[in-house]
């Protein structure tokens, strides 16, 4: 790694294989008990799907990789984060595979978080255009999918609303149409007879801090979560000083991925049961904000960004497996 300008190729391919490794750590050691309980609107939430254990990690562990690589590609299409470091995948990487809540075997934080990378980038599309319903019509077919499976997708929908404005595709049409592509999964699923109307039931919560969890996997998490809550909202107050003076359509793309990553740190607040659903989401955010240091504010030395919460990342990693 060169000190003068990041990572560079051969710091993501490092970064790449350090986070695989504490992916096999985990199907290894397995340090966290995830509940298997009903967290879906009408359909069973992934962690009751009760698939083979190693089945659940590789399609996780994939799909956290498919995420990395639309983040990158999201940035290489869209240029929100002006900068060749690529810090952003690298250190969404750390700190997703870093906490075993998300890396153990598929779960909703992967799944919410891959659904909301995806409508970014559909959103993204969206800037100034006249007609934007299509698109917004999709995020909310996708999102209320979503929702059959996990009630975590129903209060970060709203965050879509604020994308729209920040596109500057906040108009009536636009928002019924996202509404109407909310409830259209549960039209045709009702239509269908995939689900009855009896199947609507009122999640069940399963307190996450209750005496069946280790103590100790409990403060790991807390710190995991609130480290990187409290240093996304410390840089996105920063960066968005520098982002504010500069070109319209990136700052308005900013705004939507910091919404985002806001909307979850108030969930993780509030409905703090189902807290590991939207820590992603979270780093995320974190990731572009941390991606934007490098970018608005011309550090010599890039790589620093990326080594000195990884590194502290790592080492919560490891106290959860010795703890």
């Amino acid at each position: 790694m060169k000190r003068d300008i990041g990572i560079g190729k051969s710091g993501l391919v490092l970064t790449m294989i350090v986070a695989l490794a504490m992916t096999i750590l985990v199907l290894l050691f397995r340090p966290v008990d995830i509940v298997a309980e009903p967290y879906g609107v009408c359909l069973p939430s992934p962690n009751q799907w009760e698939l083979p254990f190693f089945l659940s990690w590789l399609i996780n562990t994939l799909l956290i990789g498919g995420v990395t690589l639309i983040l990158y590609l999201l940035n290489r299409g869209f240029n929100f984060v002006r900068t060749t470091e690529p810090a952003l995948p690298a250190i969404f990487l750390l700190l997703t595979c870093s906490t075993p809540w998300c890396s153990q075997g598929l779960n909703t934080s992967t799944i919410l978080c891959l659904v909301y990378v995806v409508s970014l980038g559909v959103i993204f599309n969206t800037y100034s255009v006249k007609n934007a319903t299509q698109q917004l019509f999709v995020i909310g077919a996708i999102i209320g999918l979503g929702s059959m499976f996990q009630y975590a997708f129903v209060p970060m929908m709203f965050i879509v609303i604020l994308w729209a404005l920040f596109m500057k595709v906040f108009r009536l049409k636009e928002i019924l149409a996202f509404f109407i592509g909310i409830l259209c999964p549960y039209w045709i699923a009702l239509g269908l007879g995939l689900i009855e109307f009896s199947d609507f039931r009122f999640p069940s919560i399963v307190p996450l801090f209750d005496n069946d969890h280790n103590h100790s996997d409990i403060i790991l998490l807390i710190a995991q979560v609130g480290l990187a809550a409290a240093f996304g909202f410390i840089l996105w107050i920063a960066n968005s000083m520098k982002l504010y003076a500069g070109n319209s359509k990136v700052n308005a793309m900013n705004l939507c991925i910091a919404s985002t990553g806001g909307a979850a740190m108030i969930c993780m607040l509030v409905d703090y049961e189902n807290l590991p659903a939207y820590i992603m989401i979270l780093y995320m955010a974190v990731a572009v904000q941390l991606s934007n240091l490098c970018a608005l504010w011309h550090i010599r030395e890039q790589w620093l960004v990326t080594a000195i919460p990884g590194l502290v990342y790592i080492l919560l990693f490891v106290g959860t497996l010795v703890l």
